[in-house]
């Protein structure tokens, strides 16, 4: 109630932003109103961003909750793109600014896109040691990282857990670090514990389609197959406009399902293959494409010249043996080496 009187901006508590609501019935005798939204810089008093969201009275129940979601996003989306601008007219950049430059380069998973990524969460974490999303995401870059070296030193999964335990010591509540505890469980070959943190995510954001994916990915290496298809389906209805994570585990989901052609066709849909090529090949071999493998296999070992089939089975997580040798059989078939 105090805030709501006077000038917000001066009395208030310490905020860089303030949201301002308001609603108001449409004349037009339909049960629809509308609210407005603005965003407000309370350093300057200078308005961010002003929109208009339509309500209908019948509805809002039922979608409250993926409503509320949608109206945090956008707001947020607003704020970083008003910070970073800021950031490009000043050069002063605050914690907040080094984890948004970190997110706009993390769709890029090859190697030197992520060393730039830790660069920037690295600055944000030093600003701020309690950042809770630049641990998180600092983690994930550190899995990632680890998966695109291929190497059998897990210091970086270690490395990965330590910070998404230091997130989770600060917010327990946050869905973030529990799912990258769940990545870095999973390459440990601790399944049962990345299912677990997992599905505690998902309990704590249970409409966030990124952890549909994870679900999906630790029931793929559980050899859950029909469970898997449900999650990543879902997932994928829930966003259209999906990164490639989404597409490849999609793809390794219809492999083990051997619905090859479904598996080339979702990986196909990715902008950035990288390490989903040699899934690509395999695909392709059990369809009988040799052609189509061996582009896959020579542009997945352009990129990783020391792969060999052997190496990819001491260093993922092995799910049921039927399935360890399905997938191993169709590297072969498509010509891979089998070790070194």
């Amino acid at each position: 109630m105090k805030l709501t009187s006077g000038p917000i901006w001066e009395e208030m508590l310490p905020a860089d932003y303030v949201v301002l609501t308001d609603v108001v019935l449409c004349q037009t005798g339909l049960p629809v109103a509308l609210m407005s939204i603005d965003v407000v810089a309370t350093a300057l008093g200078q308005r961010v961003y002003r929109g208009e969201v339509e309500l209908r009275s019948g509805a809002l129940q039922s979608i409250h909750d993926s409503f509320c979601a949608i109206l945090a996003d956008k707001i947020c989306g607003e704020i970083g793109a008003y910070e970073l601008r800021k950031y490009r007219r000043t050069g002063a950049a605050s914690a907040y600014v080094h984890y948004l430059i970190a997110m706009q380069r993390r769709d890029r998973n090859d190697l030197p896109s992520l060393l730039r990524a830790q660069k920037s969460l690295g600055r944000a974490v030093q600003l701020s040691p309690d950042f809770v999303p630049a641990l998180a995401q600092l983690a994930r870059t550190k899995t990632l990282e680890w998966l695109e070296r291929g190497s059998a030193d897990r210091t970086l999964l270690l490395e990965a857990r330590h910070l998404a335990q230091r997130a989770h010591s600060y917010d327990a509540n946050d869905s973030a670090s529990l799912r990258e505890l769940g990545h870095a469980a999973l390459y440990l070959h601790d399944l049962a514990g990345a299912r677990e943190h997992f599905e505690a995510a998902h309990e704590l954001a249970p409409n966030h389609a990124d952890l549909l994916v994870d679900q999906a990915d630790v029931l793929t290496h559980l050899s859950r197959h029909d469970e898997a298809e449900a999650k990543i389906s879902r997932a994928l209805s829930l966003n259209p406009l999906a990164p490639d994570d989404y597409y490849w585990i999609a793809g390794a989901v219809s492999f083990f399902r051997r619905e090859y052609r479904q598996a080339l066709s979702r990986l196909s849909a990715m902008e950035s293959p990288g390490l989903a090529l040699r899934l690509m090949a395999a695909s392709a071999a059990m369809l009988n494409d040799k052609q189509a493998a061996a582009e896959y296999r020579e542009q997945a070992l352009a990129r990783d010249p020391a792969f060999s089939v052997d190496k990819w089975q001491s260093l993922y997580p092995a799910p049921n043996p039927d399935d360890t040798a399905h997938y191993l059989d169709a590297l072969l078939l498509a010509g891979f080496p089998r070790g070194v």
